[in-house]
């Protein structure tokens, strides 16, 4: 029956349902979410309030058994396999300001209930985790296991809470710096010009190319004056922003009909306040997501399967060394003797070799699970999996990687870029799996099956993004264009 207790994963997909539907009815009343509205300090009051709604909830879960389901799996994962299902809607449709509720997906409803609702469950864990963490005098190695899940969890809870809040402080800008002449001015998004706290004068743009003509550097020999006296001379890389009082100054492009001869630069300001915060949930993130590969990785247990049963470690090396042979094969930028600009940056390896690597234990774990359903071996899933849960680990800080990446190469550490969307899409059916693994009554071969659907979504964000309508002349990923 339904609603009876305990709760189910019936009761949580119907919970999510439920605000996909109050979502559409948000929609056809009140329009799309608009977002320009909670500017400071209209964003400080929602976080505080939505701080103290969560507060509450934990306070009387007890008493109120639906608030005490928001803390479990079965909540969990009905939220994240609709998370899945709508940001795929978002990776296959092309994002625009106009157009279909599916083209504006960040200011569609039902989209932004289930992602608020994924970060009230968030809270509750956080809350959890803290509460198990001080009132159980344990051991060190008791306390490692809920730790690591604090950190992974509080971090997404604060990159998620301040970047989505945060976004309406941000402002960028672009300014069209001519040699020789100083610029005070420049344009929002919407073409609007904006007289600018500080002067920049373009002194030469500097460009160098490879043998065959494309450009291997471009950058700015710039003069900044502000307004406080200060006289910078400076130059601009791709990959090496400048800061000058709360404004970050990016190389954005120039004249390309001119080239090297360009006395046209064009200069990315933006100014983003809650930065700090949503880089404190991003390395609260990497922390956990390394500590988490350290205690999945079976060091010692492996260690005495592998002795017990020799040809199984041996079959499972082959498998993991022949997926590394793909990957690395299939990674032609990782062989590329001519990157562009934006990839000359010191994340790109750290970036492209962790996301090597998760792919290729991801793929181990998807040849494993086939081979497993066809075989009816013994599923993986009945044990802790150190493939999936290491290669979930590197995709994390791949993905973490890259947005510290892309806010020192083009200004944002998140944009929904196709690319962006597709590597959130494999993060959450990854999660899925994780977390519905832990179940005691989950199903081993829908697990195995979880397994194999997550790694296709994979292969859209690997390569199939390239392919996708929605990705072209819209993602900064696509670098053959």
């Amino acid at each position: 029956m339904m609603w009876t207790k305990p709760y189910g994963m019936k009761e949580g997909f119907l919970i999510g349902g439920g605000l996909v539907i109050a979502g559409l009815m948000l929609q056809l009343s009140a329009g799309p979410v608009v977002w320009d509205a909670f500017r400071w300090p209209v964003n400080g009051i929602v976080l505080a309030v939505f701080l103290l709604f969560i507060a509450v909830i934990f306070m009387l879960r007890k008493r109120v058994y639906g608030f005490q389901f928001l803390g479990t799996y079965k909540a969990a994962i009905p939220a994240l396999v609709y998370a899945v299902v709508l940001t795929i809607v978002m990776g296959l449709t092309p994002q625009t300001v106009s157009g279909t509720w599916f083209n504006n997906m960040l200011s569609f409803w039902p989209f932004v209930l289930i992602y608020v609702y994924i970060t009230v469950i968030l809270g509750q864990v956080v809350l959890l985790k803290v509460k198990r963490i001080v009132s159980h005098n344990n051991s060190l190695t008791t306390y490692l296991s809920p730790l690591t899940s604090l950190l992974s969890h509080l971090g997404l809870f604060l990159a998620l809470t301040t970047a989505t809040l945060g976004n309406a402080d941000m402002q960028r800008l672009k300014m069209i710096t001519v040699q020789g002449e100083p610029e005070w001015r420049a344009l929002t998004t919407d073409q609007q010009v904006v007289e600018m706290p500080l002067a920049i004068e373009l002194k030469k743009f500097i460009m160098e190319t490879y043998d065959d003509g494309k450009p291997r550097r471009f950058a700015s020999d710039i003069q900044i004056l502000t307004r406080s006296g200060k006289n910078i001379r400076t130059t601009i890389d791709v990959n090496k922003p400048v800061v000058v009082e709360g404004w970050k100054i990016y190389q954005y492009g120039y004249d390309t009909q001119m080239g090297p001869l360009s006395q046209t630069s064009i200069l990315e300001l933006i100014r983003d306040p809650w930065l700090p915060l949503v880089y404190t949930g991003v390395y609260l993130m990497l922390a956990g997501a390394v500590c988490f590969m350290l205690l999945a990785i079976p060091w010692t247990a492996g260690w005495r399967q592998a002795r017990k049963h020799p040809k199984r470690a041996l079959a499972i090396a082959l498998v993991i060394a022949a997926a590394f042979f793909c990957v690395h094969h299939f990674m032609p930028i990782l062989h590329s003797d001519t990157l562009v600009p934006a990839l000359q940056s010191p994340w790109f390896r750290p970036h492209i070799i962790a996301y090597m690597l998760a792919y290729t234990l991801m793929a181990s774990s998807a040849v494993i699970a086939i081979y497993q359903l066809i075989t009816h071996h013994s599923p993986l899933t009945t044990h802790h999996s150190p493939l999936t849960a290491v290669g979930l680990s590197l995709i994390t800080i791949g993905m973490l990687f890259g947005a510290l990446w892309a806010k020192e190469a083009w200004g944002h550490y998140w944009s929904w870029d196709p690319k962006e969307t597709w590597a959130a899409i494999t993060w959450f059916a990854y999660l899925v799996f994780i977390h519905y693994r832990q179940l005691p009554t989950h199903r081993p071969r829908l697990a195995l099956w979880m397994l194999i659907v997550s790694f296709l979504l994979l292969q859209m964000c690997w390569w199939g993004i390239n392919f996708l309508p929605s990705a072209q002349n819209s993602s900064v990923h696509v670098y053959g264009q």
